[in-house]
């Protein structure tokens, strides 16, 4: 009897034993269809679908470190930020040293809640758990980085700049992406990239009905309205993603981006293209010099055409993407790009640079300051050979959302994309800026370059120098089929403008900017004179001492592009004749007139004209061109001509 109940007991144990390993068996079995499921799903950037699997794991298993951080992670890329604190909150009850970045995707998602203080507080913790070693250096940057941006962000977010607000672009933006406005010095044109259809469309391609690829639109400002897009042609736009361009101010130059193409260095690439006889050249990929094997995108060219700043990934830089800048050399080729530095880039993206016609002032757009939200608008200043700390430009151009692809016209008025309105769409905006954000005010000085005889257009070189160094700053051509031009002259200086062009007798003009001249827009018309016997030219940069015939030193940069003149052309002989006002008597003028002529040639003998091709004549107060009775008159008839007397 003992026997039997020993048995039954023996029985009923084994069958206990087996159900309950069974029962674990099943359990694991779900946990880890459960987990291989959710990480499969989080892997191909199924979040949602990752979510529920991931709960459905921690149902077995409610302390699986990994649960709670693929759940959490899940969380963060769905765009939901309360619960992947939750998530990620209860990976840190768990195991406080799973892993550093733990709280820095908290940190982040407190930053996604406004809640700054509790950033803060998570940002120390990721760089006090951080690793101090020299291969955690950046990461360390990057942690205080963070700290930064959640300490001084309040104070930022505190100030305003204005109580206007940006006003989007209704003629402009679509329903689909707008983005990288690009305004021209005179703020009558707007570029910009667009993913509308309509454009260079994706048409077979079903899963981009939302973009339809990127494509280069203009708007024209036309009686006080931007006007309907309009779609720039072959070769500019392709099939392929083609944006963020980038012009000279005289608006001959492009550069802009191209991505995927056979010919791709990188994942986007830096291209250039011509304004020819009023057709866009065949663009052009800037080549390995400039683009890497990486991303560079987002390009801006000086207003003279000599530097591209533009972002990029490659390898080197402090963040996820840098600010980087190409010079010409004195090949006339483009140099290799040298980083802004750590001043102006950051641990995080910074991106969309546009540097304003004064050729100084930088804004661009970065993650990696304090601000607002998302990306900022920055500014920073070019001085004394390094630029300066940014400066955000506060509300409201800056908002809680993605705030980026700056450009500004001469006079002020600032253009710009932004998320604010949906998050996951941008639109053009425009806002003038308050002074102390403004550029150097500038000159722009636009017109038409002709024959002085035929009034045909010409094709010109239009070359822009400091009349006291005899700097050469900007050197741009007139349109050849329109003979159209525009140059932009920052203040602070004194600027020669010439034209030139084989065949003509160069055109000078002077333009004195102070410190403190204020933005204005002059159109001069430039005749040109066609060398031959007969010619006779004003030389306006020449000038004297007040009274005596000793030449001033600004008159150097003048005089030497007529010694050219007569190098260049050695079988022309000129005579140089010095006119006076009528103030003082005839005779004294007389002889005023004859030493400044005499003075001329002097110079240019020295210089290495032939004595025996320069005459010179002084012509007094007898052949006046304006009337005397004004100081502007006098000013005009105190002058130096030049006659071609033999050709």
């Amino acid at each position: 009897m003992k026997q039997t109940i020993s048995y039954y007991l023996f029985i009923f144990s084994f069958l206990l034993v087996s159900g309950a390993m069974a029962q674990t068996t099943s359990l694991d079995e779900a946990f880890k269809s459960a987990y291989k499921n959710g990480v499969k799903a989080y892997k191909a950037g199924d979040y949602k679908g990752a979510v529920d699997q991931f709960q459905e794991a921690l149902k077995y298993r409610s302390s699986h470190e990994n649960s709670w951080y693929y759940a959490g992670m899940a969380f963060v890329n769905d765009g939901n930020p309360e619960r992947a604190i939750y998530c990620l909150k209860r990976l840190e009850n768990i195991n406080p040293d799973y892993n550093p970045w733990v709280y820095s995707y908290i940190g982040n998602a407190y930053l996604d809640l406004d809640d700054l203080r509790k950033a803060e507080d998570y940002y120390q913790k990721f760089y006090d758990n951080l690793p101090k070693d020299p291969k955690g250096v950046a990461t360390l940057h990057l942690a205080r980085n963070r700290i930064e941006y959640a300490k001084r962000s309040p104070e930022i977010r505190a100030s305003k700049n204005s109580d206007d607000q940006p006003l989007p672009l209704a003629n402009v933006n679509s329903s689909l992406h707008d983005y990288t406005p690009q305004v021209n010095p005179t703020g009558t044109r707007l570029y910009f990239t667009s993913v509308r259809q309509g454009g260079f469309d994706y048409i077979k391609d079903s899963t981009r009905l939302t973009n339809y690829g990127e494509d280069v639109y203009y708007s024209s400002y036309e009686n006080d309205v931007w006007q309907k897009p309009v779609l720039m042609p072959e070769p500019i736009n392709s099939m392929s993603d083609d944006f963020g361009s980038s012009f000279t101010g005289d608006g001959q130059t492009m550069v802009y981006v191209r991505c995927g193409t056979d010919e791709s260095i990188g994942g986007c690439d830096l291209y250039i293209a011509y304004l020819e006889s009023g057709q866009w050249s065949e663009p052009k990929n800037m080549g390995n010099v400039v683009n890497s094997g990486a991303w560079d995108s987002q390009p801006t060219i000086s207003s003279d055409g000599t530097r591209i700043i533009f972002s990029s990934t490659r390898d080197g830089g402090y963040g996820e993407s840098d600010l980087y800048v190409t010079s010409l050399n004195q090949y006339g080729e483009w140099g290799i790009p040298s980083n802004l530095g750590s001043t102006v880039n950051t641990p995080l993206s910074d991106k969309s640079p546009y540097l304003a016609s004064d050729g100084k002032s930088l804004y661009y757009a970065t993650e990696g300051h304090p601000g607002y939200g998302e990306s900022d608008i920055f500014y920073s200043l070019f001085d004394n050979g390094k630029w300066g700390v940014p400066i955000n430009v506060g509300a409201p151009i800056n908002s809680s959302g993605d705030d980026t692809n700056f450009s500004i016209s001469a006079s002020g008025m600032g253009y710009f994309a932004s998320s604010r309105l949906d998050a996951a769409n941008y639109d053009i905006f425009e806002m003038e800026l308050p002074d102390h954000l403004k550029p150097k005010p500038s000159m722009v000085v636009q017109g038409i370059v002709s024959n002085a005889n035929t009034s045909a257009p010409i094709g010109a070189v239009v070359l822009v120098e400091d009349m006291v160094t005899g700097e050469l700053i900007a050197l741009n051509k007139s349109n050849d089929e329109t003979g159209e031009y525009l140059i932009v002259l920052p203040a602070g200086r004194s600027y020669s403008v010439s034209a030139t062009k084989d065949g003509y007798f160069f055109y000078s003009q002077s333009f004195d900017l102070p410190d403190d001249a204020s933005y204005a827009e002059i159109t001069k018309d430039i005749l040109l004179e066609p060398i031959e016997k007969g010619t006779k030219v004003v030389l306006n940069n020449i000038f004297f001492e007040s009274g005596r015939a000793e030449l001033k030193p600004i008159s150097y940069v003048e005089l030497n592009k007529a010694v050219q003149l007569l190098k260049d052309n050695g079988t022309m002989v000129i005579e140089v004749g010095g006119y006076t006002d009528n103030v003082g008597s005839d005779e004294l003028n007389l002889k005023l007139s004859q030493a400044r002529a005499d003075a001329v040639v002097a110079y240019m003998v020295l210089a290495g004209v032939e004595q025996e091709r320069l005459r010179s004549k002084g012509y007094g107060e007898s052949s006046p061109i304006e009337d005397n009775a004004t100081e502007e008159g006098r000013k005009a008839n105190r002058r130096t001509e030049f006659v071609i007397v033999e050709f």
